[in-house]
C-alpha cells in the first residue's frame, strides 16, 4: 500500500474511534457505553461503508475493538486498549477555558506522587507544562484559570488522584514573575491586569511594580 493511501486509511481510523463518543463535548461528559451500532455510524456519518468495514477490520487487529451482533444490527465496542487510546486523544485536545473576566485569583495544583509511579507521576507533570502551567517548583504548578475538571481528567487518566490537589490563592509570593510567564503565553493580558491588577503597572522593560 502507498504511503499517501496508509495515512487516509490511518486518518479514517481515527475518526471511527473517536465516534464512539461525541467528540463535540469534553470527555468526562462523554457516554460510558463504549459501544456504537455500524448502523448508526453510517447514517450520521458521511463515510463509505467499504471504508468503514475495513477501518473495523484494522482496529480488530490492533485490538482496540470488538464486535457482535445484536438482533440485525452490528455493534462495535471499545476494548480495553481502545478506552486508554481514546483518553489518549481526548487528553491531546483538552484546553482550559478562559472566562471573560479574571477573578485574580491563581489556581494552585499540588502534587506528591511515590517514587514507584514515576512514570505516571511525569507523564502528569508533561500535561501541566503541555497546558501551559506555570512551575513554582518541581511538584507545584499555578495557572490563572478555573481548570479543576481539566485536572480530575488528568489526574483520573494516569491514576494519580488520589495525590493531587488544587488549591486557589488569591496573593503568591514573587507572583510578578508568573503574570509576566502568562502574559508571554498569552494567556493573560493586560486588560486582566487593569481590571484585578489595579494596584500595579507595567513599565517600559515589562516589569511589575507597585504604585504607592
Amino acid at each position: 500500500m502507498r504511503k499517501h493511501q496508509k495515512e487516509i486509511v490511518r486518518l479514517a481510523s481515527k475518526e471511527l474511534i473517536l465516534s464512539f463518543f461525541d467528540i463535540f463535548t469534553p470527555f468526562f461528559e462523554a457516554s460510558t457505553l463504549y459501544r456504537r451500532s455500524t448502523r448508526e455510524y453510517l447514517r450520521k456519518r458521511s463515510i463509505d461503508r467499504s471504508n468503514l468495514l475495513y477501518s473495523i477490520r484494522y482496529w480488530q487487529r490492533q485490538g482496540y475493538i470488538t464486535t457482535f451482533v445484536e438482533g440485525k444490527d452490528k455493534f462495535i465496542e471499545l476494548t480495553v486498549k481502545g478506552k486508554g487510546y481514546l483518553k489518549n486523544v481526548a487528553l491531546d485536545k483538552l484546553k482550559i477555558k478562559r472566562p471573560k473576566k479574571w477573578d485574580g485569583k491563581w489556581r494552585v495544583v499540588i502534587f506528591d506522587i511515590m517514587e514507584k509511579r514515576h512514570s505516571n507521576r511525569d507523564s502528569f507533570r508533561e500535561r501541566l507544562k503541555g497546558l501551559g502551567f506555570y512551575p513554582i517548583q518541581k511538584s507545584v504548578y499555578v495557572y490563572p484559570f478555573d481548570c479543576a475538571k481539566e485536572i480530575t481528567e488528568i489526574s483520573e487518566r494516569f491514576f494519580v488522584e488520589e495525590f493531587v490537589i488544587v488549591m486557589i490563592s488569591e496573593i503568591i509570593q514573587g507572583e510578578d514573575k508568573i503574570i509576566k510567564f502568562f502574559l508571554e503565553k498569552d494567556i493573560l493580558c493586560n486588560d486582566d491586569l487593569k481590571r484585578e491588577y489595579k494596584s500595579r503597572e507595567i513599565d517600559s522593560n515589562n516589569e511589575f511594580k507597585r504604585i504607592s
